[in-house]
């Protein structure tokens, strides 16, 4: 049956041809006709960030980051918070307003010309956080204007995040600066006023360790009580690291209370409450102007990270490679496309001729070694003509 099949598309092999002419002057005519794309692309990486809030912590603490993310690199969690910004729709109205994208798709609605703005960029986030932005269109010019209005778009919308966040922090720090340095005045008043009335200079060392233990719990108490405090102004209630925070600060005060009464089982420093009664208010004197220094020194050092944030003029994006000029046109050349045509119109000849001979052939008795004799004439003969044509 095989040769038979062979030799039945043999003697059909100009239905074959005449097809893959057919497919390959359709394919010259779409490539003729169509308009030509270019790519222009370009590749940047996240900023490098030396202190501050930075973008990924201003963007986490805006919405409600799913903590799965929390194991990845904070570089490669920052690039695909970029990629997802480079994607939003609020940065391609901008690109679509600032270059008169509307008309140049000749989009009727502003979703219209959104949807085919995406379809033109292509964003993807490397293992190592780089990320790749390509733009397709008809014009070379523009594919590269495209490209690069997304970059500056996207340095605008980082920079207004970060001026949110940091004004925010500047304003609640502000509050927080007059509230403890009042309380550091009251703190200082009270130990000299103590320490005249009573003429108390130093304790011993076991005593003095267990202040020094109890205000250090003491400060890092206030001091996750401020950043919990600061989560809730940018985060929500139900936020991992809102939570992960309120059960810190519950571990450090459920320390602080070991540690003022003695009920624990490694003791070293004789328990606070049970010391005298003056030495336990010269104890809580101490503690409090210690722990009132800290934070007082804690939030003025973040007004003034604040500050500086809000004042930083440096690009939030850092180009590996600017967008290009694109001189070819993307894609398959012309002639793979024709030849990618006309490799498809053959194979869809032969796909119809197999079955047609596979169920005209199976009805006649026609031996097999005849058919292979028929196919070896076939091919001998054309290989005859061939070498007439080309006189070899």
């Amino acid at each position: 049956m095989g040769f038979r099949l062979l030799d039945f598309l043999l003697r059909r092999r100009r239905a074959v041809a005449l097809s893959a002419a057919v497919f390959a002057l359709a394919a010259m005519v779409y490539v003729l006709v169509a308009d030509p794309v270019y790519e222009s692309w370009a590749m940047m990486m996240p900023p490098i960030e030396e202190g501050g809030e930075g973008l990924l912590s201003a963007w986490m603490a805006s919405i409600n980051v799913p903590a799965m993310i929390t194991p990845m690199s904070r570089s490669s969690v920052t690039s695909a918070v970029m990629a997802d910004i480079l994607r939003s729709r609020g940065l391609a109205e901008m690109v679509i307003g600032s270059l008169g994208l509307r008309e140049w798709y000749k989009s009727d609605t502003m979703d219209d010309a959104v949807r085919d703005l995406r379809a033109s960029a292509d964003i993807m986030v490397s293992q190592t956080g780089m990320i790749t932005l390509r733009v397709r269109d008809r014009d070379p010019a523009m594919a590269m204007h495209i490209a690069s209005r997304h970059i500056t778009a996207l340095d605008t919308l980082n920079r207004r995040l970060q001026f949110t966040r940091a004004e925010s922090s500047v304003r609640f720090t502000a509050g927080q600066i007059e509230k403890f340095r009042e309380r550091l005045r009251e703190s200082r008043e009270k130990i000299a006023e103590f320490q005249r009335q009573h003429g108390v200079i130093d304790f011993d060392q076991q005593v003095r360790g267990a202040i020094d233990i109890a205000a250090a719990l003491k400060i890092k108490a206030s001091l996750t009580a401020i950043e919990l405090d600061l989560l809730r102004e940018f985060a929500t209630p139900d936020a991992a690291e809102v939570r992960k925070k309120q059960l810190e600060l519950k571990h450090i005060n459920r320390q602080l209370e070991k540690i003022m009464t003695g009920d624990t089982t490694d003791a070293v420093f004789v328990p606070l409450r049970e010391l005298p009664a003056l030495y336990l208010e010269y104890a809580a004197l101490q503690r409090d102007i210690a722990v009132n220094e800290r934070v007082y020194s804690f939030l003025l050092e973040k007004h003034e990270e604040g500050g500086i944030e809000k004042a930083r003029n440096t690009p939030s994006v850092q180009i590996v490679d600017e967008p290009n000029l694109p001189e070819k046109r993307a894609g398959l050349p012309r002639w793979a496309v024709v030849a990618l045509a006309a490799a498809a119109g053959a194979l869809w000849m032969i796909a119809c001729l197999g079955w047609w001979g596979w169920v005209s052939l199976r009805k006649r008795p026609l031996e097999e070694d005849d058919a292979f004799r028929s196919v070896v004439d076939t091919v001998r003969g054309d290989i005859l003509a061939v070498r007439r044509r080309l006189k070899i």
